[in-house]
Formats: structure tokens, sequence, C-alpha cells
């Protein structure tokens, strides 16, 4: 793991390797701040609907019957982690981790950030309480600290499995994390580089416990980081060997 963003991120979810679901449950409410909501067919009105029941903060969360694994609503350090416990236990398991991974992301370590570069003072201005001086708003802005609510979901597509075509880098980063989490990098590429693409799929699904949706993705990851190990002469196209 090379990338000092992630092992900070793995530090900070204090998270044991491949953690069955019941371990992985009761672990995250031991070590985070995250009430964990299990809700069968859960939707973004199921979940607005608690907030508002609860009257904690929703960041405009929409009130619509949409399919969702898995959502996390994070305000002032603490976490709302929804999901579907009608789905299969990879996927809920998966959908933990995710979510899990969006609030040391996106909530967590920005707000630890924040607090270390101005103290006990910022933290109005990131709970939105209070309107932010002209140094506090700057320092956010260039940091890339959120404020107030965040919001993150795993959506689900008309046939009912997950969203694909995710761009944004908040989303492939809680991805990244999140694998790494599950099954390890040190661990996964050694079986990516020994087996066929198609084996390395169903042996990381078998071995770390990733729903075949996700272990696909994870190899094709994998493979993107590593340099093609072809004979220089092989890579060449018809015009380059003229």
């Amino acid at each position: 793991m090379s990338e000092t963003w992630l092992q900070e991120a793995v530090d900070a979810c204090r998270l044991p390797s491949s953690p069955s679901l019941i371990e992985l449950s009761e672990r995250i409410s031991m070590v985070l701040p995250i009430s964990l909501l299990a809700m069968p067919g859960l939707t973004c009105a199921m979940a607005r609907d608690w907030l508002d029941s609860m009257q904690r903060a929703h960041g405009g969360l929409p009130r619509e019957n949409r399919r969702l694994h898995g959502c996390m609503v994070a305000y002032a350090g603490l976490g709302a982690l929804f999901y579907d416990e009608q789905d299969t236990e990879l996927q809920q398991r998966f959908t933990l981790v995710h979510e899990v991974a969006h609030f040391v992301l996106d909530h967590h370590l920005p707000r630890a950030r924040a607090f270390r570069n101005l103290g006990e003072e910022i933290r109005p201005a990131l709970d939105g309480t209070s309107t932010r001086a002209p140094h506090e708003s700057l320092f956010l802005t260039l940091q890339r600290i959120p404020f107030g609510v965040q919001v993150r979901f795993i959506e689900r597509n008309a046939s009912g499995d997950p969203c694909t075509g995710k761009a944004m880098e908040a989303e492939l980063r809680a991805d990244r994390l999140t694998y790494e989490l599950l099954a390890p990098a040190q661990e996964a590429l050694p079986l990516v580089r020994d087996l066929g693409r198609q084996e390395a799929e169903r042996e990381l699904a078998s071995r770390f416990g990733l729903p075949m949706r996700e272990a696909r993705t994870y190899v094709r990851l994998l493979l993107a980081r590593e340099p093609s190990r072809r004979p220089f002469f092989l890579k060449l196209t018809p015009t380059e060997e003229r």
C-alpha cells in the first residue's frame, strides 16, 4: 500500500481484516461514532423519514422510493448508516464497509484536519451553525473540506443492481478504501498476477467474500495498476514496426 491517504484512512477505520457481517457490525459500533440502521427494502424515503422522526439533519436526502443498498448521512462528527437487510450477507458486508469508507474519507478525516489547523473555533463553521469567517472559508475551500451535512448512498438501477459508471472522485476513493479493507492489495494482487482474469475474479470472491460484481471491478483496478509484462516488440503497432 503506497498511497499515504489510503494508509491513513485504513488506520482511521480501525476495522479487522476480512470480517464477517456480525463482526463488522459489532466493530463499527464500538470504534466509530456511527449508528447502524438495518431496513428491509431500503429506499431514500425510508432513510429520510427516519431522520425526520429523530429530528436529525438529512442534508436534502430526497424523499423518493428509490431503492438503495446503503446510505450514509454524516453531520457534526456523527454518522447514520442505513443498509438493506434484505440484501445478501455479502452485499450487506460490502455496503457497510463502503459507507464507513465514505464517513472516514468525506467527514471524519477532513474534520480532523480542520481541527488540527484551526482548533475548536472551526467547529461551528464545520457544522454550519454559524457564518464562516473569511479565513475559515478560504481554508475549507483550499483544503476541500466539506461543511454541514454529507450524504452518500449506493443506488440501484432499474433492474435492482448497483448503478455503474461512478466518476466522482469521492466514490472512487471510497471504492479503493473498501477493497483495501476487505481484500488488501498486497494479498489480492499476487492472485491476479498468477491466475487468469476470470479465475482471479472467482478466487477474490471466494477468498475475501466480495460480491462477484465487486470482484470483477477490483480485478480490473488491480490489472490497471500493473505494467504490461509483454515483450516490447509485441506492443508495437504495424506502423511502428515499419
